[in-house]
C-alpha cells in the first residue's frame, strides 16, 4: 500500500467512523459498519455492512434505512467519495 493509499484508507476509515457513531445516537439496536474497498477502484469497490444487535432492532430501524444510508453517503461525499446507496447493506447479527 502507498503512502497516498494509506492516507485515503484512514480518511475513508475516520468517515465511515463519524457515520457509525452518529447512526448510534439516533437508532436504537445498530450495533457496527464494517467496509471493503479496493483502493485502486474506490467508488466501484466499496462495500459498507451495516449490523443491528438483532433481527427485532434490524426490523424496527426499517423506516430508517432511507436516513441511515444518507448518514453514511454524506460522510463519504466529505471525502470525495462518491458511493451508491447499493453500496451499503443492513442486516442483524
Amino acid at each position: 500500500m502507498t503512502k497516498t493509499q494509506k492516507q485515503r484508507d484512514k480518511q475513508i476509515r475516520l468517515a465511515l467512523t463519524n457515520a457509525c457513531e452518529a447512526i448510534k445516537e439516533t437508532v436504537t439496536g445498530f450495533d457496527y459498519l464494517t467496509h471493503t474497498i479496493d483502493l485502486n477502484n474506490e467508488a466501484n469497490t466499496l462495500k459498507v455492512k451495516c449490523y443491528f444487535n438483532d433481527e427485532i432492532a434490524l426490523e424496527d430501524a426499517k423506516p430508517q434505512l432511507d436516513e441511515l444510508t444518507a448518514i453514511i453517503l454524506n460522510e463519504l461525499a466529505v471525502i470525495k467519495l462518491n458511493a451508491k446507496p447499493a453500496h451499503i447493506s443492513f442486516s442483524a447479527n
